[in-house]
């Protein structure tokens, strides 16, 4: 409320605000008048350009409660019945149609544009198992379609909810196969009577780093309800004695993801950005996630290289 009312005394005042009475990226220069809402929609449909198989509906969750954490963090602006029609859509299991592909810049412009048009009734909703036209969904779920004000369409899509929100689900994930991926290399090393010295914590003192300490811990850990056989050579294959520095790595990205996919859940990253305490509406670059991208990026080769080591051990076992 206290951001919207800063944004609408800005806007009265003769102040330019991005995409409130501007148009949008080369069109920038451009004056809006007449019908706010109406070029709200246009805004909307002009961006409408995804493509591709629509995304499972946990995803699409996950993109609209990215939203809605981002939005509490202030600062967007948005009119506050469009954000408790947002949230009464995630409560009523309301999904809408998003197809997977499609991108014209930073931020996730192309694909949030599925959740704005429902919320206004039009593009397709899941709802009940069952595909339909969003305004039937809305109807169905005694939900009523909203009217934008000024900048609400804006600040509905100028965000990266949807790689937030998927990247928070590919981080549970991450854990379940860091988990599965401990467990399976410690039965590995009881199946094969493998050399355990590599886990001795003064082995991982000596190089500090990449959270292979507390890989090599979890390993005695799950490691300790046995006794340790006579080790058969002074070291085994790489697969096996590199175990901690391979899931130590794994460790650290998934730590990096999840900082930053808490950063993002919790951060006011429109544009324009207002500034509650100081009364002002400023421009801005936060909703350009480049940090969690490369985090992302990190955590896949740390995956592909613990699914390396994996299929190396398990030749080791097979004895192919």
């Amino acid at each position: 409320g206290k951001a919207r009312k800063v944004l609408d005394e800005a806007a009265a005042g003769g102040q330019q605000i991005y995409g409130l009475n501007t148009g949008l990226g080369a069109n920038l220069g451009a004056t809006v008048e007449g019908d706010a809402g109406a070029f709200q929609r246009q805004l909307l449909d002009g961006r409408a350009a995804a493509v591709g198989t629509a995304l499972p509906a946990q995803l699409v969750r996950a993109a609209m409660f990215a939203r809605v954490a981002m939005l509490s963090a202030g600062g967007s602006g948005l009119s506050p019945p469009v954000f408790t029609a947002l949230v009464d859509l995630l409560n009523a299991g309301v999904h809408p149609v998003m197809p997977s592909l499609g991108s014209i810049g930073a931020g996730d412009l192309v694909l949030m544009t599925a959740i704005a048009h429902t919320l206004i009734g039009e593009g397709d909703a899941d709802y009940q198992s069952r595909r339909m036209p969003s305004a039937k969904a809305l109807m169905m779920a005694r939900l009523v379609p909203v009217s934008l004000a000024p900048k609400d369409g804006l600040s509905l899509i100028n965000a990266s909810a949807v790689s937030t929100g998927v990247g928070a689900l590919a981080l549970v994930d991450a854990l379940s196969a860091l988990e599965q991926q401990q467990q399976a290399g410690a039965l590995t090393m009881e199946a094969l009577g493998a050399n355990r010295t590599i886990l001795d914590p003064r082995l991982h003192q000596a190089r500090p780093g990449a959270c292979q300490q507390v890989a090599a811990k979890a390993l005695r850990e799950l490691l300790a309800r046995e006794d340790a056989p006579v080790p058969t050579t002074i070291q085994d294959p790489l697969s096996i004695r590199c175990m901690p520095s391979i899931h130590g790595a794994l460790i650290q990205a998934i730590d990096h993801a999840r900082l930053a996919v808490e950063i993002e859940l919790n951060a006011a990253a429109d544009n324009p950005l207002v500034l509650v305490d100081d009364a002002q509406v400023l421009s801005t670059g936060n909703f350009h996630t480049a940090s969690l991208a490369l985090a992302f990026e990190t955590l896949g080769l740390a995956i592909a290289q613990c699914a390396a080591a994996s299929a190396a051990r398990f030749i080791q076992l097979t004895g192919s």
